[in-house]
């Protein structure tokens, strides 16, 4: 091996899984779910029309953000399953919040027993 490669390169000893990590995919999973809000918080900010969005402003002109995996809206505290948003920037600020917590892992316990919980839907009878 190369001086030149070694000095260049953080080099490690380890191998490309062949199988994906079950946590691995439910966070890849909730992450392409959160850029895609984020291109729907764009699109709302210039006028078009928005299908599936998270967000929404209730009855008092509060914006509120609800995270879902799947069909299944996350709750993200005991007993609470929104957060309250300033403006619509803010909602991109959040998204990217819970962004990184997903990355840290913060979720994974939650995305791993809401995965359950739908297996266990489809389990034979």
């Amino acid at each position: 091996m190369s001086k030149a490669i070694e000095q260049a390169l953080v080099l490690v000893p380890i191998l490309k899984p062949k199988t994906i990590d079950p946590v691995v995919q439910r966070r890849n999973r909730i992450l392409k779910s959160i850029k895609r809000q984020k291109q729907l918080v764009e699109m709302f900010k210039i006028g078009e029309k928005t299908h599936r969005a998270w967000f929404w402003m209730n009855e008092g002109g509060q914006i509120l953000l609800h995270i879902k995996y799947g069909k299944v809206t996350l709750e993200l505290s005991k007993g609470k399953f929104a957060v309250q948003c300033s403006s619509m920037d803010d909602v991109t600020h959040n998204l990217g919040v819970i962004e990184t917590l997903i990355c840290k892992g913060e979720f994974d316990a939650m995305l791993g027993k809401v995965s359950q919980d739908i297996r266990s839907k489809f389990s034979k009878i």
